[in-house]
């Protein structure tokens, strides 16, 4: 058993930048309310600097590990001391994380999952360690499997780990800038933060605003149509840099009986994902990506990703790729699927009605009611109508499924801005339910529900408004015996 370390100094700034990141939204609000140039605001500034520094400097000093041939321990605690010791055989997945200023020194975050450790958040963290201890760990987790299987199995998973990749998928820098123009999602982040934001800016920061829009709607339509190109190019701007930081260099690469993805710019991140962890993948196309034939897969995996305040909950295994390259990348990653592009059976394109029904049913007369009072109110009700009635026929129109092969279903949906197919193994469908009402039993339609066993909930794919036929197909598939596993 090897000695008891603490960290490498560089954990330090680590738990500064956490603390930086917990307290600077009241960091904000100190300058933003001009309280920082009161005496009481500078003591609350100076305080707040005091107790970020002093607590990592105290996670620092009370934190340290241990590395065993049967096991890790991590020590934490200042006053109430308490260990965390995790055997080799319960790690599942070990996830690499490597900022900027981690590569001169060699060092390297990891986070470490194990079976038993609550879904959605690593069991244990080593926030700075040097690189050479990922072999360590890797070495002694392959001894603990030579004692426990086969020895074929285990020299092939040996070679794997130490042979060259079987393929490898790259982003190219193109792909990514293409990616970030067409990223809607910018937009939405955009109107949430002004909403959250609007009840802590000054007043006279609004009052100005709005005096200067009305300066603007009184002059020339060219400055308004100037105003909103400069807006959309500083929000392109921001959705390019956030890209650029997320997927910069991203590959993919297949290992054995394990997939590698590596991605980041300030952070380099690498995670290592056994396939038997995946429950499904998810095929998404925007409607602004659609133009441009590019497409987004995502990963449904057993046990999710560990959740952090700046991380994403989905983990894209293409973030970015071409339409014509799509399934080529797929079967090359993932040959056990045998992908193949879906023939998707349409179920719902002849029952727009019950898509739209309560959509207009509130609709009319809400309109009415706002155009007896404002004609304005009226105007905003009817563009609002409009728009849902849109999502609702998309809904309609993109709604299907096709049984690949006797043990994998696809599932077309349309969500938000996305078409959405999800590609799931009979064995791996957690449940399944099928219901109708009174109205829609005489006319044999019906809806259909079943659920995937990923992250912190489980993931629920629908279809709703189809034939008594389509649902009698589907639950003959889910109630089939279920298959070996292959992986």
């Amino acid at each position: 058993m090897s000695e008891k370390k603490r960290f490498h100094p560089l954990a330090i700034l680590i738990f500064l930048l956490k603390g930086i990141r917990t307290w600077f939204f009241l960091l904000v609000l100190l300058i933003i309310n001009g309280w920082i140039y009161t005496l009481y605001g500078k003591l609350a500034a100076a305080a707040l600097v005091l107790l970020i520094i002093g607590s990592a400097i105290a996670n620092y000093f009370s934190q340290a590990y241990q590395i065993s041939s049967e096991k890790i321990i991590i020590y934490q605690g200042i006053f109430r001391k308490h260990e965390i010791d995790i055997p080799y055989d319960r790690i599942q997945t070990i996830k690499q994380r490597q900022w900027f200023f981690f590569q001169p020194f060699h060092v390297v975050q990891l986070l470490i999952e194990t079976a038993g450790g609550e879904a959605g958040k690593a069991e244990a963290s080593l926030p700075a360690v040097t690189e050479e201890l990922i072999q360590v760990i890797e070495e002694y987790r392959m001894q603990e499997k030579v004692m426990k299987e086969p020895i074929s199995e285990t020299a092939a998973a040996k070679s794997a780990v130490t042979a060259e990749p079987v393929y490898v998928h790259q982003t190219t820098n193109g792909q990514i800038l293409l990616f970030g123009l067409t990223d809607l999602s910018i937009l939405a982040a955009a109107v949430t933060l002004i909403a959250f934001l609007y009840d802590f800016i000054p007043d006279d920061w609004l009052n100005q605003a709005v005096s200067t829009s009305e300066r603007l709607l009184q002059a020339d339509w060219v400055v308004l149509v100037g105003l909103g190109l400069f807006l959309l190019l500083v929000l392109a701007a921001v959705s390019i840099a956030k890209n650029f930081l997320q997927y910069y260099n991203f590959k993919v690469s297949r290992y054995g009986k394990n997939l590698m993805i590596e991605s980041g710019l300030l952070e380099r991140r690498v995670q290592k994902i056994p396939l038997q962890k995946i429950q499904g993948i998810k095929i998404r196309q925007q409607i602004l990506r659609r133009l441009f034939g590019i497409s987004t897969v995502e990963l449904l995996l057993a046990g999710g990703q560990e959740e952090e305040k700046d991380i994403s909950k989905k983990l894209y295994f293409l973030p970015i790729v071409f339409d014509q390259q799509l399934f080529e990348s797929l079967d090359s990653l993932l040959p056990e699927w045998a992908f193949d592009p879906p023939k998707i059976q349409y179920v719902s394109r002849k029952r727009l009605w019950y898509f739209w029904r309560w959509i207009l049913l509130a609709a009319v007369p809400i309109i009415g009611i706002g155009y007896y009072f404002n004609r304005w109110l009226a105007v905003g009700g009817i563009v609002i109508a409009v728009i849902l009635l849109l999502f609702a026929w998309l809904e309609a129109h993109f709604q299907g499924y096709a049984l690949q092969t006797d043990t994998r279903l696809c599932v077309q949906t349309f969500a938000g801005f996305s078409k959405v197919q999800t590609f799931v193994e009979q064995r791996k469908i957690q449940a399944f339910s099928e219901r109708t009402t009174w109205r829609l039993y005489p006319k044999k339609i019906g809806h259909v529900s079943f659920w995937l066993k990923t992250g912190t909930t489980p993931e629920k794919i629908s279809l709703s408004f189809i034939d008594w036929t389509d649902i009698t197909e589907i639950k003959q598939f889910f109630l089939k015996e279920k298959t070996f596993n292959r992986y």
